[in-house]
């Protein structure tokens, strides 16, 4: 019998069964490392970048397909957004002392985030409405992990102020109402000075977008899709693509410059904004006041 059971209506895969299946260690996939995906190897030289991580990697089905066969690309992606992250913090001289990624999936990042050393943050918290990633972090990532199920309503079991970095990557494109309510629920739980880097759909993802990129695949099967793609600038302030009447997972979302300066800025101070690496998104950076 299928049924849809309330939990899934706010998260998903809540009666998933355990899934131990996992790939050999980074190091096994190093013949794929064609420089696809670069990050800063004077920060995390090869070598030890992968000393610093025994954990195995996730199937390409447990992280939802990304960067398919490629495992060491998927591995490697995670650690450039780390490093462009830290830069960032260090040239802004932002406190490291507790980060929690939201959307953390089967911890792409997270997975090179060393707490205690000193290129890391003291305490690494991460979440995921997806009950199966958040039981694939449980079981093959570090102790040092905090690890929990969160749901699509805007409330996280953190005390007020007790965060200093915020991340949360492709997770504010498939919000598709109460994303004012998720940035106050940001604020609350960030220390004065804290950040949230966030990605987006901007306005250049929607004039640049590209058959080869993943989102332009899923789109262009989206009946709305069409009434818009001839725009050469995004024709709304806020433009949602809905795929579903039920579950959190149904939405693409783009966001307008104007609609993030007056909308999101009234919430948190924007510090800055730059296209991802690779550019699909727009990378947000809101301040604590």
């Amino acid at each position: 019998m299928s049924y849809v059971t309330w939990e899934d209506l706010i998260s998903m895969n809540s009666r998933a069964e355990t899934n131990d299946a996992v790939l050999e260690l980074p190091r096994d996939y190093v013949a794929q490392d064609t420089g696809e995906v670069a990050w800063d190897r004077t920060r995390f030289p090869l070598d030890q970048a992968l000393a610093a991580d025994t954990a195995p990697l996730p199937t390409t089905e447990q992280r939802e397909g990304y960067y398919g066969p490629r495992h060491f690309a998927y591995w490697a992606s995670g650690l450039r957004d780390y490093c462009q992250l830290l830069e960032w913090l260090e040239l802004h001289n932002i406190a490291r002392r507790t980060l929690l990624d939201i959307g953390c999936a089967t911890g792409r990042l997270i997975r090179h985030v060393h707490p205690g050393t000193t290129s890391g943050f003291a305490e690494v918290i991460g979440c995921d409405i997806n009950r199966a990633h958040v039981d694939w972090v449980r079981r093959h990532l570090s102790s040092n992990i905090r690890i929990f199920q969160n749901s699509s309503i805007p409330s996280l079991p953190i005390p007020d102020a007790s965060v200093d970095v915020i991340t949360a990557f492709s997770v504010f494109t498939h919000i598709e109402c109460f994303d004012t309510t998720w940035l106050m629920e940001l604020r609350r739980i960030l220390r004065p000075g804290g950040v949230a880097w966030l990605t987006i759909h901007g306005e250049r993802t929607w004039r640049d977008i590209d058959p080869t990129w993943p989102l332009h695949s899923s789109l262009i099967t989206h009946p709305d899709y069409h009434r818009y793609r001839a725009n050469a600038e995004l024709p709304e302030e806020r433009l949602v693509f809905r795929w579903g009447a039920e579950g959190p997972y149904r939405a693409n979302v783009f966001y307008s410059d104007a609609y993030i300066r007056r909308t999101w800025g009234r919430v948190l101070a924007i510090k800055d904004t730059f296209p991802t690496l690779p550019c699909f998104q727009e990378v947000i950076v809101l301040q604590k006041d």
